[in-house]
């Protein structure tokens, strides 16, 4: 599958997105801010905060390139549910423990071109709180160096009180950035990752401000 640039998506994905996309606007107006920021070629991190289940389909449905998704383990527990993950590049992590294994294979999937959606927390804040980024996306930036571009969602932790209530569901995309080169010893690495953890959710804070201001 190449999911290189914006015009290079597949007939299933495109109906997915744009089912989701469809259903997202009629239910609660879903509302898409700062998209021009998200690159339409190339390797990228689209990094963003994580509230509820339906985050993964209503972010990917805003997002206009093919784009692949980190989900738990669990998820894949169910043939049925696997293929269907699978079919939308959905890549099965362990949240219990780092695995180099995992790494690699993100990493591998990034340096094919692609756009990779990764939710730094590592887990949902139901109440909307920005939690502390995990070590695991910064190892995944010293693997595989490439732009990140933050992400802010809001309102899917509620979709039953937001129903039909236009803009309550939003979708705010920032600027990419680039993280410095990471030339630190090995017993420093972890530390790195760490900061580079912080600066990712730092951006993600950003977003989340300008939306409360909004």
């Amino acid at each position: 599958m190449n999911g290189g640039n914006a015009t290079q998506l597949t007939l299933w994905y495109r109906f997915c997105r744009d089912l989701v996309f469809g259903l997202s606007r009629l239910a609660w107006g879903l509302r898409v801010v700062g998209r021009d920021n998200l690159p339409t070629e190339g390797p990228v991190i689209i990094a963003c905060n994580h509230i509820s289940l339906l985050d993964p389909p209503v972010l990917g449905s805003s997002i206009p390139r093919e784009s692949g998704f980190v989900a738990k383990r669990d998820l894949f527990a169910n043939p049925g549910m696997a293929r269907l993950l699978g079919s939308l590049n959905s890549i099965p992590i362990d949240r219990s423990r780092l695995s180099m294994e995992t790494m690699d294979l993100l990493a591998e999937f990034l340096r094919s071109g692609r756009a990779l959606v990764f939710f730094p927390e590592g887990t949902r804040s139901r109440s909307g709180t920005l939690r502390a980024g995990k070590v695991g996306i910064g190892v995944l930036l010293q693997k595989c160096p490439v732009p990140v571009v933050p992400a802010y969602i809001e309102g899917t932790n509620a979709p039953f009180r937001n129903l039909f209530r236009r803009g309550r569901v939003r979708v705010a995309f920032g600027p990419p950035f680039a993280l410095p080169r990471d030339d630190s010893s090995s017993s420093d690495r972890r530390a790195h990752a760490r900061h580079v953890a912080e600066t990712v959710m730092a951006r993600i804070r950003e977003l989340q401000e300008e939306a409360n201001a909004s």
